[in-house]
């Protein structure tokens, strides 16, 4: 017997082992409550905030980004998730009442909904571009400027070194282009009722402000091809601003480019345009209640691409009211803005806006 002692006490500490080894995989078999691996002070005691700070590594690790150093208790609504844009690495914070914040907009995880790369070849995508809007201009009579005063009056079929100021009321300008150093290439001085279709408009140099300037009566812009200006389109009221191309607006270092503004005004319409404005001013489109409140804006179906914002919705600098009754709804953003995709004082009505790039939607 005594010889096998030996053998026995291994036996014995090695099925001790496995008991301890046991105990410690599951000590409710010891019955000890079970400890938080890796939550644990190293005094022994649970730690909430060492919880939330092995969460945050986990999130850290998938792309998130932790709101707060100081994390009372654990808390999955205190985590952001930010899918940054590595394209502009001068972005700063944003504003306050800015959306966007740096980012292409929050992805919001879903299926790719829409044809993507629109902003390579937009009328691949049923976009306006060149191919498909503004005149032939090589086929038109030359002229130099137009007035007209008139209620009725045509002007079509010309090719235009100058500008067209229009003093009545329920004038068309149609499949004619406009070639000029004017502020304002076509000035909606007076009247109301102003239809301009199928327009190429091109300012020259650096004193074209604006290429149309409506009278604030009612304009409706169809199928034009702006280029050249500071701007592209001024609205007021009850202006409508469809299957446009905006472009190579005019840059220097103290432009603040838009291709839409208002300041003051209401019921106005941007639908199923192409407005580019890869500069770091100002905007795609730009609502600011400058001069006036700003209500009923309705910005829908356009492929956007650049500015500081692509869509501003603001109060303007001199204190006046938030605009009201703005909606965003089934655009196509590029990823050419600086700081993010709304900037907004107030609500904005924003829904089915979607990534060029990825075709997934985009929100605030």
């Amino acid at each position: 017997m005594l010889r096998h002692k030996s053998a026995w006490a291994a036996v014995t500490v090695a099925g001790l082992a496995l008991v301890a080894a046991a105990g410690l995989a599951a000590p409710h078999w010891l019955g000890q409550a079970p400890r938080a691996a890796a939550m644990d002070t190293a005094a022994g005691q649970h730690s909430s905030r060492a919880s939330a700070q092995a969460a945050a590594q986990l999130d850290r690790q998938a792309g998130a980004k932790l709101i707060s150093s100081t994390t009372a208790g654990f808390s999955r609504q205190r985590i952001r998730h930010a899918h940054r844009r590595f394209t502009h690495p001068t972005a700063q914070p944003s504003p306050s009442g800015a959306v966007g914040s740096g980012t292409a907009g929050s992805t919001v995880s879903g299926p790719v909904t829409r044809g993507t790369d629109c902003v390579a070849s937009p009328h691949a995508c049923g976009f306006p571009d060149a191919t498909n809007t503004g005149a032939n201009c090589s086929s038109l009579a030359p002229s130099g400027s137009v007035t007209v005063t008139s209620n009725g009056a045509v002007v079509e079929g010309k090719n235009i070194s100058g500008s067209i100021t229009v003093q009545a009321s329920n004038v068309v300008i149609r499949n004619d282009c406009v070639t000029s150093s004017a502020i304002y290439p076509v000035h909606f001085v007076s009247g109301s009722n102003l239809t301009v279709e199928d327009t190429t408009i091109t300012g020259t140099g650096h004193g074209c402000d604006r290429a149309v300037e409506p009278a604030g009566n009612g304009a409706v812009m169809n199928g034009l091809n702006v280029s050249g200006c500071e701007d592209g389109i001024q609205m007021y009221n009850n202006d409508v601003l469809e299957n446009s191309f905006i472009h190579d607006l005019a840059f220097t270092s103290s432009s603040h480019n838009d291709g839409v503004q208002q300041n003051g005004g209401h019921n106005d319409v941007v639908r199923h345009n192409t407005i580019f404005n890869p500069h770091n001013q100002t905007s795609c489109v730009n609502f600011t209640t400058d001069f006036g409140g700003i209500s009923d804006i309705t910005i829908t179906g356009n492929l956007l691409n650049g500015g500081n914002y692509t869509v501003y919705s603001r109060a303007g600098s001199s204190g006046g009211s938030d605009p009201t009754g703005v909606s965003v709804t089934d655009n196509h953003f590029g990823s050419a803005d600086v700081f993010g995709l709304l900037s907004a004082d107030g609500s904005v009505a924003w829904s089915g806006n979607v990534s060029d790039s990825t075709g997934q939607a985009v929100g605030q």
